[in-house]
């Protein structure tokens, strides 16, 4: 059995749940996800060092987030990124503890590899303040670096959690130096449709919220299939195994008791 299809059967259990009525504009969709065409997605990476768009896209979204994964290869160049959001003005904050180590080590692309690493640094960027921290796959004799931001802070949460999440890497082809400069440029060309960049698509942030999902939706085995290409991607050197993380947690803003999803 291939990596891929383990993966689809591993999803089987993910999408267990999914709403079949999810169409009907009285419902809430539910749990799906789908694998997403080229230009659609929030995710921004403006940079010719991997090519124009992500080779894949795939959206998960439920009632309380949408976690976004796109990955970006080429020119012997990588890069994915994850993004999750909230649903507008809904009592939900993402409960997230990563640095961006943590990421780091769980991307398929990196995970078990010897690593290099120089200190993390904070930065201000026009998706917003992030950390990002250089680092060197030696055995793969790769520079890179990662990123993670967390943003629009709930603040009626009572543990005062964020909305909004962002993190990934960028691996730069074997045995090329990844200089300061050219690090900072790169994290410049990360952006998000509707913040960074002006988007009729993602202006709309309350009926607009499932839109990418419910456009490519292809039920149940359509999801299972979304979910295992974010988790392995089409071999063992992309993805990331959490995907779809499920961090949102409703909160409870009269007595501070959060009711976890």
């Amino acid at each position: 059995m291939t990596i891929l299809a383990k993966a689809i059967a591993a999803a089987v259990l993910v999408a267990g749940s999914l709403a079949a009525c999810a169409d009907l504009p009285f419902r809430l969709p539910g749990e799906r996800a789908a694998i997403l065409k080229p230009e659609q997605g929030s995710i921004l990476f403006r940079t010719d060092t991997v090519g124009n768009h992500p080779a894949q896209r795939v959206l998960y979204s439920d009632n309380d987030q949408r976690v976004e994964y796109a990955l970006y290869k080429g020119n012997g160049a990588q890069a994915e990124f994850i993004y999750m959001e909230r649903p507008y003005m809904e009592k939900v904050a993402f409960n997230y503890a990563y640095t961006v180590a943590d990421t780091v080590r769980r991307w398929n692309y990196s995970k078990g590899q010897p690593t290099e690493w120089d200190k993390a640094v904070g930065i201000r960027t026009k998706v917003g303040d992030l950390f990002y921290r250089s680092y060197r796959l030696t055995a793969k004799n790769q520079n890179c670096f990662g990123v993670n931001g967390e943003w629009d802070r709930a603040v009626d949460d009572p543990r005062q959690r964020n909305t909004r999440v962002m993190f990934g890497y960028y691996c730069a082809p074997a045995g090329q130096a990844l200089s300061q400069e050219k690090t900072l440029a790169l994290i410049d060309a990360i952006g998000l449709k509707g913040i960074t960049e002006r988007s009729p698509d993602y202006a709309d942030t309350i009926y607009g919220f499932h839109k990418d999902v419910v456009a490519n939706f292809a039920g149940k085995e359509g999801t299972q299939k979304a979910i295992a290409l974010a988790q392995f991607g089409a071999d063992a050197a992309a993805g990331i195994a959490e995907y779809p993380f499920r961090f949102a947690e409703h909160y409870n803003i009269s007595d501070g008791n959060n009711d976890m999803k």
